[in-house]
């Protein structure tokens, strides 16, 4: 846990903005306890007052629990969703840990601009799927999803079941094939209308936007999905070279 540099921001606000990256990160599992008051004061160089303020601010999004004789420890109530992702077996286990949620919307032909955001022909043909992820049932939405799903396959989509088992996988079992490769493209967006009613946060505020495409060992596309995110809620890690 370093100090930030966001010098344009009150003090306060940039202790608060260090530990809940860390909370994000892991640092601090649900549950475990944060430094002391006077820790964060020595750590930070800061008074209590802006100690105070920084918990006080987690405190009202719902990350920690501060009660008085016991400290403060982390309580998102299982809303923060954290992400590792280095293979293909942790995109199994982001879906365990949450489910999703979907509606079928039958088959879409690409017009030129959805075809050049997805990057697939104009005029080819996909099953539309989407729906909302969430940490449990009737938990907090942690993303809204689009799924498409090429027209070869669409005879398996009515065999996909709701819940944590993602989409590629039931595809992959279904139609008998495996998965070869995963790619992603990540970006920060602004929230639009639709986001923002179906994640419960105001519009333009700033969400991660994570696109997918799945292909087969032959190389060959057969599912793209594109998540938005609220950041509050959602926190993506990456392992680069060996432990």
């Amino acid at each position: 846990m370093a100090s930030s540099a966001r010098t344009s921001e009150p003090r306060y606000a940039q202790v608060a903005a260090d530990l809940r990256a860390a909370i994000a990160a892991g640092d601090f599992g649900e549950g475990a306890q944060l430094p002391t008051e006077n820790a964060l004061c020595e750590r930070y160089g800061i008074s209590r007052f802006t100690v105070r303020e920084a918990l006080r601010r987690l405190q009202a999004e719902g990350l920690i629990r501060r009660r008085r004789g016991s400290g403060t420890v982390v309580d998102t109530g299982g809303q923060v969703l954290r992400q590792p992702i280095s293979d293909l077996p942790d995109l199994l286990q982001y879906a365990a840990d949450s489910e999703f949620r979907f509606v079928t919307h039958g088959i879409v032909t690409m017009g030129p601009l959805q075809a050049d955001a997805l990057g697939v022909p104009q005029g080819s043909e996909w099953a539309h799927l989407s729906g909302i992820r969430r940490t449990m049932e009737g938990g907090m939405a942690v993303a809204i999803t689009d799924v498409f799903i090429t027209s070869s396959l669409v005879p398996f989509v009515p065999l996909l079941k709701q819940g944590p088992r993602p989409l590629f996988q039931q595809l992959a079992v279904a139609a008998g094939f495996q998965i070869g490769r995963v790619e992603q493209d990540i970006r920060a967006i602004a929230a639009g209308s639709r986001e923002a009613e179906a994640l419960g946060v105001p519009r333009r505020t700033p969400i991660l936007r994570i696109m997918r495409v799945y292909r087969d060992s032959a190389g060959r596309i057969v599912e793209i999905s594109v998540s938005a995110h609220p950041g509050d809620r959602f926190t993506y890690s990456m392992q680069i070279g060996k432990a």
